[in-house]
């Protein structure tokens, strides 16, 4: 009975709270227009008494139609009464005129037609009597409604109240938000009966939405550790992201878009204290440090950044759990559901491993190049990466086996479901280690790179001393032990040389990809996985070893974008289907010889693919196309004049992505020339193509960051002149009712 009633209330009770959120472009007079219409129409008392009111008004309103539609159900009653009696004395005479007729010896015609009149009349009275009976039982059906509605608005006024709550932890910083929690002061649950508010299981529905459109979600670091929100991912409707509090170092966190919801998932190194004697006092002293466990990190020019992928259940990230005494200590794969129970390490690659025993020179900071396998029924989520495991372990036959170099590993998330899936390059190679010399390891392996995941497929790089680096393709759900699964595709350029193969993207039923073959130079490839498909889709610059190396490959249907030089129209915007015809320039963006240079991250949208590109003459600005000449245009000079208002291009770690498409709209970053760089949206048109969230006023811009689309928001990092924190942005709604 409480939630039909408190139904009923709501519908009476949401306008007061209609314009507590709106899309006002100037914060400030947000919170005013907010405070004021609160202050008016809520916090008070008198509000109160106009809710009872506006009840009072809905229980006479109903009584008065229960009236009107009793006097109805009155006036069909008689008629409905005079139709049987008028349709009865039908019905006799038509008795009389058949006796009558039954004896009667002369011409009946006329008494047949007398009859045939009656039974006319007769039937027609019938079709209006059903009529009425059926308007009847509507009728009454509204009256037995009406006094349904009746009691449940005399039991709500008599029982119903609410509670102004004004919630902080909900809403973003600076953008709080009044909610009107409805329900009955009867002590349910947690609640206290007749206290005055409604609280805990009392309530049993809830008005209200934080205002504005825009916010800042997270802020939990010190002047110092002001960096934050970097490797963003989504699982689940919560953002998991590694951030440094100035506390705890570069551990996990996530954030379900709140300020009270947005937390350190573990700190998983914690605190580490080393006890040293003071020179002076001869007393011991302790020093504590909590360093990070999650970071980027360099070792003899290899660069390794943490990294994040999510699945459908769990996250798997890199991160360095120990950092034993003086020996070395490399990333390892860890694996969470967003809990800290369920934070756990999958398995150490490494451990005690000496990084500078044995002579051996290699260059390795963890595992990295981490791919995610989302769950299917039920196989769960796993995680395809690149690892070195250095272990060293005792055959039968007394030999030794010892690290295996990088190569292609595959995790359920345990121990047990880790394994090495792939040993492209062999443990060959001695060591000496205690004056006695062991056979056989390999600190380097094949290292694999740009792995991408295609139906059953992992498609990958490798390189060997044989090959070089070369694609090759490994078959998931494969039984045959270690190394069954994998195959090299194509040896491109023939020998131990490299074809250095890139741009590993899906389209045409196959993968397309850059390579080089020793000949035509760096040229666009196309394979279906096996050595004879495996081709040179176009010569697009001929000559021996003249290279237009394509970049920014995009899907767009069953064909691919990309930029190109052909040697004589400069770097401009090609298409392909992975025939040599049909891979053709779509539009020389920037005339002659001077390169337009299409710039990426090329994102797809509604049939049309968006970019960054000069013509010429408005320097790089948005544009798109949907593969054709004429379907290739600017979408708007947004920093008009030659100066251009796109920086894109960086694929750099700390970016992560600076374009995304959510809900129909294509979001960026861009600097107009006057507010720096803030984030803006598209919808394709000129008029559509806006800037929404100016983080940081004046000229600095906020750059915004790591987009990451969830529900309804966009969630980004922003530097806000002081520092860089997590936002959200959305077409907010309004107030909404939460039953």
């Amino acid at each position: 009975m409480k939630v039909r009633t408190v139904a009923i209330a709501i519908l009476f009770f949401s306008s007061v709270l209609s314009g507590c959120a709106g899309n006002d472009s100037e914060k400030d007079d947000r919170i005013e227009a907010l405070e004021s219409e609160l202050s008016d129409s809520i916090s008070d008392h008198d509000s109160s008494l106009e809710q009872i009111t506006t009840l009072e008004d809905a229980l006479a309103e109903s009584m008065a139609s229960l009236a009107v539609i009793e006097g109805t159900v009155a006036d069909l009653t008689t008629t409905i009464a005079g139709y049987e009696e008028e349709i009865s004395n039908l019905m006799d005479q038509r008795d009389g005129l058949l006796h009558q007729l039954n004896m009667s010896d002369g011409n009946t015609s006329i008494l047949l037609e007398e009859i045939a009149t009656l039974d006319s009349e007769i039937e027609d009275l019938d079709d209006r009597l059903s009529g009425l009976t059926s308007e009847l039982s509507q009728r009454e059906n509204q009256v037995a409604n009406l006094e349904n509605t009746i009691s449940a608005l005399g039991y709500t006024m008599s029982q119903l109240t609410h509670t102004i709550v004004f919630k902080t932890g909900d809403c973003p910083l600076a953008n709080p938000g009044y909610f009107m929690d409805i329900g009955f002061d009867d002590g349910e649950g947690l609640g206290i009966n007749d206290d005055g508010e409604v609280t805990y299981d009392e309530v049993q529905a809830t008005v209200g939405e934080c205002p504005g459109n825009f916010g800042m979600i997270y802020n939990q670091t010190t002047t110092e550790h002001n960096w934050a929100q970097q490797r963003v991912v989504e699982m689940g409707g919560v953002l998991y992201f590694i951030a440094d509090d100035g506390d705890s170092g570069w551990e996990l966190w996530r954030s379900d878009g709140t300020v009270s919801g947005s937390y350190i998932v573990k700190d998983i190194r914690g605190e580490e204290c080393e006890t040293t004697q003071n020179i002076t006092t001869g007393e011991d002293e302790v020093t504590c440090t909590n360093p990070s466990s999650i970071w980027d990190r360099t070792h003899d020019g290899v660069f390794m950044p943490a990294e994040i992928v999510a699945g459908n259940e769990r996250i798997f990230f890199t991160a360095y759990n120990q950092w034993r005494d003086d020996t070395w200590s490399a990333a390892d794969l860890w694996v969470s559901d967003g809990t800290e129970e369920g934070t756990q390490l999958v398995k150490d690659l490494w451990p005690g491993w000496d990084y500078f025993c044995c002579g051996q020179e290699f260059d390795y900071v963890g595992i990295s190049n981490l791919l995610i396998i989302p769950s299917v029924g039920n196989n769960p989520d796993m995680v395809l990466f690149s690892g070195l495991q250095a272990t060293s372990s005792t055959n039968e036959d007394g030999s030794e086996t010892g690290p295996t170099g990088e190569e292609l590993w595959l995790s359920d998330g345990t121990e047990a479901g880790t394994q090495l899936v792939a040993n492209i390059k062999p443990e060959t190679k001695s060591w000496t280690w205690m004056e006695t010399t062991r056979c056989c390891g390999d600190w380097n392996g094949s290292m694999p790179r740009d792995l991408v995941l295609i139906g059953e497929q992992a498609w990958f790089t490798a390189e060997t001393d044989d090959y070089g680096r070369e694609l090759y393709r490994y078959a998931l759900g494969n039984s045959f032990g270690v190394g069954s699964g994998h195959y090299l595709v194509k040896d491109i350029m023939p020998g131990a040389a490299t074809s250095n193969p890139s741009e590993l993207t899906r389209g045409s039923g196959g993968l397309f990809l850059s390579a080089d073959d020793g000949v035509h130079g760096q040229e666009l490839y196309f394979t279906l996985g096996d050595i004879f498909t495996t081709n040179i889709v176009k010569d697009i610059w001929p000559g021996e070893n003249n290279s237009s190396s394509p970049m920014w490959v995009t899907k767009l249907g069953s064909k691919v974008i990309f930029s190109a030089d052909d040697g004589i129209h400069g770097r401009e915007l090609w298409i392909s289907d992975n025939t040599d015809s049909g891979t053709y320039m779509i539009k020389d963006i920037n005339a002659g010889n001077n390169s337009s240079n299409p710039t990426g991250p090329f994102k797809e949208m509604d049939g049309f693919v968006y970019f960054s590109v000069n013509d010429g003459v408005h320097g790089y600005e948005l544009w798109r196309t949907d593969g054709t000449e004429s379907g290739t245009t600017m979408v708007k000079d947004i920093h008009q004049g030659e100066n251009g208002s796109l920086s894109w291009g960086s694929t750099a770690h700390w970016h992560g992505e600076y374009a995304l498409v959510h809900n129909g709209h294509l979001y960026f970053s861009a600097n107009d020339g006057e507010n720096g760089e803030e984030l803006w949206r598209t919808d394709g048109t000129d008029a559509g193509t806006n800037l929404i969230v100016d983080a940081n006023s004046g000229e600095s811009g906020s750059w915004p960051w790591w987009l990451v689309s969830v529900g309804d928001k966009v969630y980004f990092t922003s530097w806000d002149g002081d520092q860089r924190q997590l936002w959200h942005y959305w077409d907010n709604p309004g107030p909404v009712i939460s039953v």
